[in-house]
C-alpha cells in the first residue's frame, strides 16, 4: 500500500519548483534541463504530475506538448511549509523554532540581530522591545 502524498514537498519536488519559479513556464523538457543531473524524462513527468495533484503545479496543452507553471508563489509555499512544520515539531511556537535555530548555530547573533531591526516598528528602538526578550512560552499553541 503506498503513502499518501505529503504536503511538504521532497527535496526533488522542491528543485522542480524551483526550477519552474525560475523558468516562469515550461515543458518537462525544459525543467529537466533545469535540474542538476537531468532526470530522466519520465521522472520530471511523474513528478510534475504529482505537483499538480498537490496544488502547486498548473499546465496549459498546447499542442503536442504541457506547458507547467507554479500555481503557487515560492512565498505562499514557503509559508504553507513552515506553518507544517511550525504546526508538527514546534507546537505551533515560532519562539520554539528560532530559539531551535539559535541553539543549532543556523542563526548568528548578527543575523538575529538584523531580524529584530528589520521587524521593528518605524522610529521604535530595541531598547523599547527588550521586556519581551527572554521569555519562552510555557508550552501552548501559538495559531
Amino acid at each position: 500500500m503506498s503513502r499518501p502524498p505529503s504536503e511538504i514537498l521532497t527535496e526533488r519536488e522542491a528543485q522542480v519548483m524551483d526550477a519552474l519559479w525560475s523558468l516562469g513556464e515550461a515543458t518537462a523538457e525544459q525543467v529537466r534541463e533545469a535540474l542538476p543531473d537531468h532526470p530522466h524524462d519520465s521522472t520530471v513527468r511523474t513528478l510534475l504530475r504529482m505537483l499538480e495533484a498537490k496544488g502547486y503545479v498548473a499546465h496549459d496543452d498546447r499542442g503536442k506538448a504541457y506547458t507547467y507553471r507554479a500555481a503557487l508563489t515560492r512565498s505562499r509555499a514557503q509559508r504553507t511549509a513552515l506553518h507544517k512544520i511550525l504546526t508538527r515539531f514546534f507546537r505551533g511556537s515560532a519562539e520554539d523554532l528560532v530559539l531551535s535555530l539559535i541553539e543549532d548555530e543556523r542563526l548568528t547573533p548578527e543575523q538575529l540581530d538584523e531580524i529584530r531591526r528589520s521587524t521593528l516598528p518605524q522610529g521604535s528602538s530595541p531598547a523599547s522591545n527588550s521586556s519581551r526578550r527572554g521569555r519562552r512560552p510555557s508550552g501552548g499553541t501559538a495559531s
